[in-house]
Formats: structure tokens, sequence, C-alpha cells
């Protein structure tokens, strides 16, 4: 599951939880496609609470959706425990290495900040 639990200007939180479907990826774009069109940049906070992973065609809609829009991800903070730490610390290696930022659960306060100011 992914939805949309804050939303002010380009900034958007979005929880996922459990399996993250297609239907669910689908069901935040129009979302974030409005920031984009409105403001051009986004900065995404996503926390992650007992995910089990992504259906295959939920992973193809998330990873396709973007690298049609990666640069309109201005940053993205993901939050989750540490069983979480070094798969997204990779993946932000990977996908955005100076825009993105992995925070312990306990840090969410601090990662809202860190967002909000980059």
């Amino acid at each position: 599951m992914l939805k949309t639990v804050e939303k002010d200007e380009n900034y958007l939180v979005l929880e996922a939880s459990d399996m993250i479907t297609k239907d669910d990826i689908v069901g935040v774009i129009p979302t974030i496609e409005d920031i984009i069109k409105k403001y051009e940049k986004v900065k995404n906070l996503i926390v992650l609470k007992n995910v089990k992973g992504y259906t295959f065609e939920g992973f193809l809609a998330d990873f396709n959706f973007y690298l049609n829009h990666k640069d309109n991800f201005e940053y993205v903070a993901m939050v989750g425990d540490e069983t979480y730490k070094k798969e997204m610390e990779n993946i932000i290696e990977e996908l955005m290495p100076e825009k993105g930022k992995f925070f312990e659960t306990s840090e969410l306060e601090k990662a809202k900040e860190w967002l909000k100011a980059a």
C-alpha cells in the first residue's frame, strides 16, 4: 500500500506499507504530477512501515515513473527501521546520490526538517 499522508506546496509525504502494487503507484501519480505542474520540483518523504516489497507490475510502474520524472525530484528522504537501511542507502546512492538520504524511524522529525530546509 502507498498513500499520501501530507502535502504542502512541493513537499509530499507518502507512507508505504505491506505489498506495493501498480494500483498504489498509479494512485499517487496524479498528486505528484500536480506538484510538478505547479512547482516543477518535488521534495518527497517516504515513510516505510512493514513494507514487504513490490509486485512486479508495481515495481515497473514506479521505476518507469521515476525514469520519466527523475529531474523533478529535488530531494527524497526515506524513513524506516534498521531492516531497510542498507537497501535504501544503496538505492539512494545509485539513483539520486546527492539528492537523497535515509533516516531511522526515530528520526522522522529530523527527516522532515532536512527535506524542508533542502
